[in-house]
């Protein structure tokens, strides 16, 4: 049975120890608490930053089922989803008895990164090494992903940045006006922003007995380095740039993604995305229909082979509340042993999505069809392969219960299993970032540079969905100024001629490195040969189809009747990114974020409102098409942006308490 990682580690490095509870932090008998920071060394420091990373444990299923709740991609059981469940969906809530509303957990974090910040000796050095920078930045990061999540989730929060000891200082903090989004996110900035390169300020990579401590699940799993349990710095300021979106910040955002993924300015090897391995294929055989590699993504046996290159950042769990922290993510989505107990499935909306994409035949598909016939419009499973991969019908013994069906089994999946997929015990793993989410920002990113009028960046937008970015592409804003210049010949006739024109900006993001020759579109990961795929393509045929422009067939051709527009061109890559997010990264957390983001960025509430109020219908066409039907009751309702913000309980910042090292702690030197 696979044991908590941070409890593993915790045991390398100290033998028996607890570490102190949330509880523990959060209640404290008198207003003065010792805090001593003299003599604290580098076993102190490992020690404190095992004890922040437990409690990112306890906001990690809260951070999902906020997210995707509220989205378009999950509908709820009325039977069975309990009364904080319901309320999330249906974003009605009680803030006294909602437990996932209850936000100090999350400032348990930032005060235990704020007790540890203000502690910690960077100066500290041996062999001209500084051995506890690593942690410093890395608990930097795990400060700037919390509030970055309150941010989004509330609009408006507490921030402090200075440890909070006693009930004065809490009552103090609560007392003071909090701060906007964007006015935290440009201080998160500020305060990270010098750590950006990896190269020069590297995550912690810990070493007990000359060994670097790893992580894998199973006996034979694969092993994940212990940088992975932190947000890199540069992914973190894509995403506040992405966020902020003022003048200039996607073109920065664009730029941290782009440096992330080929590792500019570091000696790290180029981050290729997924190659053709994980293009999705048909299988005639045995009746199977799905994209069983995309599902080992996510298996806990498949997950061993591919983690090293699928996770970017993760919170582990174990298994077992015996050996650790759990998750309880499972008795959401799909409990392993209670057959109809699951309190969520598949939305409506989510399966129209998928099913009206066509998919195009790849090489390598398995099955007899026409050597003409190239698509396939309503095979054994209709559309994309994504869906089918990580949803189930429920199964007890060997009866299929079929009742059961279209649930989500990403989250606690063990292995592919013929047609079904058996759910493990519990969730082992949530996964925050993986390198399909940073490709389809970036392309999110090129879409805010084309709307500020940078030329080609829509087109490498579409790159990424389609073919997959392995050239070098150079993006020039539209031009500014076009000096004439005016002279007179030999007969006085005046003469004007026009100068070379002057851009403003440009910028290349070179993808020619061999590490991305095997790149493809993110879309073929579930619709085929998306390459080649004439239904998803940036031409007017394609833009009419999905905004209902009318259309005619002239000489056995379809043509399109209306003009098709620069700005509908834009609105579709925008809408096309939208909907492969869902495809891709549907129920990982990041769902309703994605829609206030793009909504916010487009200035166009029903980017969301639509989207949202439409998941309970089985759609056949976009939510921007006419005949897109939705609940208008709940369209209404978020069609108000103040809605799409969470409630904030009265009390959220309360004082920690600071552990003092046991007495028997005497771990061996990390080196």
């Amino acid at each position: 049975m696979k044991k908590n990682f941070i409890y593993t580690v915790t045991f390398l490095l100290c033998g028996a120890f607890c570490f102190s509870s949330c509880e523990d932090m959060l209640n404290v008998e008198s207003d003065r608490v010792e805090y001593e920071f003299d003599n604290w060394t580098l076993n102190d420091s490992v020690y404190s930053v095992l004890g922040i990373l437990k409690s990112v444990q306890e906001v990690g299923d809260r951070q999902v089922l906020l997210n995707e709740l509220r989205a378009d991609l999950l509908a709820i059981s009325e039977t069975k989803a309990v009364v904080d469940i319901q309320e999330l969906s249906k974003s009605v809530f009680n803030v006294e008895t909602n437990k996932y509303l209850d936000v100090k957990d999350y400032y348990a974090i930032i005060n235990n990164c704020n007790i540890y910040l203000a502690r910690v000796d960077t100066t500290l050095e041996k062999n001209n090494v500084k051995l506890m920078l690593p942690e410093y930045v890395a608990v930097k990061s795990v400060r700037a992903w919390t509030y970055l999540q309150l941010a989004i989730n509330y609009n408006q929060v507490p921030y402090y940045t200075t440890p909070i000891l006693t009930h004065s200082e809490a009552e103090k903090v609560m007392n003071q006006p909090m701060l906007s989004r964007e006015e935290i996110i440009s201080n998160l900035i500020a305060d990270i922003l010098p750590y950006e390169n990896p190269a020069a300020y590297p995550m912690p990579a810990w070493d007990v007995d000359g060994k670097i401590l790893k992580f894998g699940y199973g006996e034979n799993g694969t092993e994940i380095e212990t940088a992975k349990l932190f947000m890199p710095i540069r992914l973190l300021l894509g995403d506040m740039y992405l966020w902020r979106g003022a003048a200039g910040d996607y073109k920065k955002a664009a730029q941290c993604y782009y440096d992330f993924l080929t590792g500019a300015g570091t000696n790290a090897t180029a981050m290729k995305h997924s190659d053709g391995y994980f293009r999705s294929v048909y299988n005639s055989a045995g009746g199977k229909n799905m994209n069983t590699r995309f599902a080992q993504k996510f298996a806990l046996k498949g997950f061993a082979s591919t983690a090293s290159i699928d996770v970017l950042t993760m919170i582990p769990y174990s298994e077992s509340a015996l050996d650790g922290t759990t998750s309880d993510l499972a008795s959401v989505f799909l409990p392993k042993d209670d057959v109809g107990g699951s309190q969520v499935f598949a939305s409506p909306g989510m399966i129209g999505l998928s099913e009206r994409q066509i998919y195009r035949y790849a090489e390598g598909d398995d099955l007899e069809r026409p050597d003409l016939f190239e698509y396939s419009h309503n095979y054994e499973t209709k559309g994309d392969l994504r869906l089918p991969s990580t949803t189930c019908m429920q199964i007890t013994g060997d009866e299929m219960k079929t009742e059961f069906k279209n649930l989500i089994c990403k989250f606690n999946l063990e292995e592919p299993a013929g047609e079904m997929y058996i759910p493990a015990i519990g969730v082992s793993n949530i996964v925050i970032a993986r390198p399909e989410q940073v490709y389809l920002r970036f392309a999110e990113a090129l879409m805010g540079m084309a709307r500020e009028g940078y030329a080609g960046a829509m087109d490498v937008a579409m790159v990424v969905l389609k073919e997959g970015v392995k050239r070098n592409y150079i993006l020039y804003q539209n031009p500014v100024t076009q000096v004439d210049t005016t002279y007179f010949d030999n007969f006085g006739n005046e003469i004007v001629e026009e100068s070379i024109i002057s851009y403003s900006d440009s910028v290349a993001f070179d993808f020619t490195d061999e590490a991305f020759e095997d790149n493809l579109g993110i879309h073929s990961h579930g619709s085929g040969d998306s390459e080649r795929n004439e239904y998803f393509a940036l031409d007017d045929i394609n833009v009419a189809r999905y905004f209902g422009i009318p259309t005619e067939t002239v000489d056995g051709k379809e043509v399109v009747t209306e003009e098709v527009t620069e700005e509908d061109y834009m609105l579709y890559v925008s809408e096309l990114i939208l909907d492969e997010m869902a495809l891709e990264l549907a129920w990982e957390g990041s769902r309703f974020g994605d829609l206030m983001r793009v909504s916010r960025a487009l200035g166009d509430n029903d980017v969301l409102a639509k989207r949202v109020a439409g998941r309970a219908f089985k759609n056949t066409c976009s939510h921007r098409h006419p005949e897109f039907e939705y609940d208008a009751a709940l369209y209404n309702q978020m069609k108000d942006e103040n809605n799409w913000y969470l409630p904030l309980p009265g009390v959220v910042v309360e004082p920690g308490k600071v552990e003092e090292t046991p007495e028997d702690f005497n771990p061996s030197e990390i080196e």
